[in-house]
C-alpha cells in the first residue's frame, strides 16, 4: 500500500522568497506582491517541481497558490526602517533545521547578509542566493537624509544573481557605487545584476485596437513628483488653453481642482478589469520622465490594451518600446499631443504598431523561462556529495547509510538528522543534491520535505 501518490513524489526544488514589502497598506497593490504572484504563476505553467516558502506581514490571498507556503513575520512599514531592521531571533525560529532550502530569492538585498548568515548556521543549509531587487537607494532618487546604497551594495555581492528593471537602472548603481567599491569587485558586481524586464502576461494582451477610442489622453503612473507629474499638468494646461476637445484621466489621483481631469476618486483601485477596460477607451498615454530609471508597468499596462504612449527620450523608456515617439521637452510633448488628436489615422497606427511590439517581444513568459533554466544550472553548479563502497568514517560512507534509511521508508529531514546525530557544523546541501540526483529518491510536493524510496519497476 502506498502511502504517497506517485504524482505528489518529484525532485522537489524549495525555494525560499525574501520580500520587500513597502505599500502594506494595500497589500494587493503592492509591486513585490504583484511581480512574484506573476512569477509564481509563470513559473508553475513550465514546470512541477517548485515549492515556495514566503515570508510575508500576513496572509495574501492571491498568494494561496498550491505549492505556496506563506511564512508569517511582521515587518515595518516605514521603508528605511524596514530595510534597515532584520529581527533574527524570529528569523532562527522559522527557518529551524527541519526545512529544506535548494534555493533563496531575496528581493532585498540590505536583509541578505543576515539571513545567509542563519540560514547557513541554523538549517545545515548553504544554498545559493539570487533574486530581484525593485528599489535602490540612489542618491538622485531618494527624498530622505541618509540613503541606504552601500547597505544594498553589500548585500547584492552575496547573491549570485540579482535582477533589476532596466540598463539604465543598472548603469546608475554600477556609477554609483564605483565611488566605494575597487575595480575588481565593481566587475563582480556588473555580473551580479542582470536585467529582466517586466513584460506583459500573454492572456493579458488584447487582439485588436480600439479604433474609435474617446479623446482621453491617460496617466496611468502614480501622480507623484518622481514621475514629474506637476510638469505633465502643466502641458495638458498649455493643451487645454489651445483646445478643449479632450479629457485627461489620472485613475491613481484622489481629487483635481481642473475641469478637463478625471481622477480615480471612488473607484475600487483592485479592480484590474475595470482599469484594463478603462484604457481602452483612451485615445493616448503620457509616460514622463522619471528619476529613477525603472520599468513603466503603466506604459506596458496601456499599450497591451491597444494606447499608444509618448514618451520622454531616455533609455529607460527605449528599451522598453524603440519604436514609439519620444519628446525630449514640454514643447515637443505638447506639440504630439496635438499631432495625435489632430490625425486619428496616425493615432491608430502607432495603437496597431505597439500592440503587435507587446504581442512579440513583450511576453513576460519569455523572461521567466530563461529564469527557470537559470534555475536549474544554478542548482546544477552545487556540490555534490558522492558515495564510496569503502567503509570507513568518512563522510562519503555516511550517504551511503542515509540512502539505506531511507529505502525502509518516508523520512523527514528531521528524522534523518537524528539518524546521523550530526551538529550545526555538517552541511546538508550536498548531501540533498546528492538524495535528488538518485534515480530511486524523490521528495514530496508538499509543505514538508520527505524522503522517499521508490523502485524503478514499482
Amino acid at each position: 500500500m502506498k502511502l504517497f501518490d506517485d504524482k505528489k513524489l518529484v525532485k522537489t526544488v524549495r525555494v525560499l522568497v525574501h520580500p520587500n514589502i513597502t505599500y502594506q497598506k494595500n497589500l494587493s497593490t503592492d509591486s513585490y506582491i504583484q511581480v512574484i504572484k506573476q512569477q509564481i504563476s509563470l513559473l508553475n505553467t513550465m514546470r512541477d517541481d517548485l515549492w515556495f516558502y514566503l515570508i510575508l506581514p500576513c496572509d495574501v490571498p492571491s498568494l494561496n497558490f498550491d505549492n505556496v507556503t506563506q511564512w508569517h513575520h511582521p515587518l515595518h512599514t516605514y521603508p528605511q526602517v524596514m530595510r534597515s531592521h532584520v529581527d533574527v531571533p524570529k528569523l532562527q525560529k522559522m527557518l529551524g533545521f527541519e526545512w529544506d532550502f535548494d534555493l533563496v530569492m531575496s528581493h532585498l538585498p540590505e536583509h541578505t547578509f543576515a539571513l545567509k548568515n542563519v540560514l547557513y548556521n541554523v538549517t545545515h543549509h548553504v544554498p545559493p542566493i539570487f533574486g530581484y531587487c525593485h528599489w535602490f537607494d540612489l542618491r538622485e532618487v531618494v527624498a530622505w537624509p541618509k540613503d541606504s546604497f552601500l547597505q544594498n551594495i553589500a548585500g547584492l555581492l552575496e547573491y549570485d544573481r540579482c535582477y533589476l528593471n532596466t540598463q539604465h537602472q543598472k548603469d546608475m548603481v554600477l556609477n554609483q557605487a564605483k565611488e566605494t567599491l575597487n575595480d575588481a569587485t565593481i566587475k563582480k558586481l556588473d555580473s551580479i545584476l542582470t536585467v529582466q524586464h517586466l513584460g506583459v502576461n500573454e492572456k493579458d494582451v488584447i487582439s485588436e485596437t480600439n479604433d474609435a477610442p474617446d479623446k482621453i489622453i491617460v496617466f496611468n503612473h502614480r501622480p507623484d513628483t518622481y514621475k514629474h507629474f506637476k510638469q505633465f499638468i502643466a502641458v495638458t494646461d498649455k493643451l487645454w488653453e489651445m483646445r478643449q476637445d479632450f479629457k485627461v484621466w489620472v485613475p491613481l489621483l484622489g481629487k483635481s481642482d481642473r475641469e478637463y481631469v478625471i481622477t480615480g476618486e471612488g473607484v475600487d483601485k483592485d479592480d484590474k478589469q475595470w482599469y484594463y477596460d478603462k484604457l481602452r477607451t483612451c485615445y493616448i498615454g503620457f509616460s514622463p520622465k522619471q528619476k529613477y530609471g525603472g520599468w513603466s508597468v503603466a506604459t506596458t499596462d496601456g499599450m497591451m490594451n491597444g494606447v499608444p504612449y509618448i514618451m520622454f527620450d531616455d533609455t529607460y523608456y527605449e528599451e522598453l518600446y524603440p519604436l514609439g515617439d519620444f519628446f525630449e521637452n514640454d514643447h515637443e510633448a505638447l506639440t504630439m499631443l496635438n499631432t495625435y488628436l489632430d490625425d486619428p489615422k496616425y493615432r491608430n497606427e502607432e495603437a496597431q504598431k505597439a500592440l503587435d511590439y507587446m504581442s512579440s517581444s513583450m511576453v513576460y513568459k519569455n523572461e521567466m523561462m530563461k529564469m527557470s533554466k537559470y534555475m536549474d544550472d544554478l542548482l546544477a553548479r552545487q556540490k555534490v556529495m558522492r558515495a564510496t563502497k569503502i567503509l570507513s568514517d568518512t563522510e562519503t560512507d555516511k550517504l551511503e547509510k542515509i540512502i539505506e534509511f531511507i529505502k525502509k521508508g518516508p523520512v523527514t529531514k528531521k528524522e534523518l538528522m537524528e539518524f546521523v546525530g550530526w551538529g550545526r557544523g555538517i552541511k546538508w546541501s550536498p548531501y540533498r543534491r546528492a538524495l535528488m540526483n538518485h534515480p530511486n529518491i524523490f521528495d514530496v510536493m508538499d509543505e514538508y520535505p520527505m524522503y522517499i524510496w521508490r523502485d524503478v519497476n514499482g
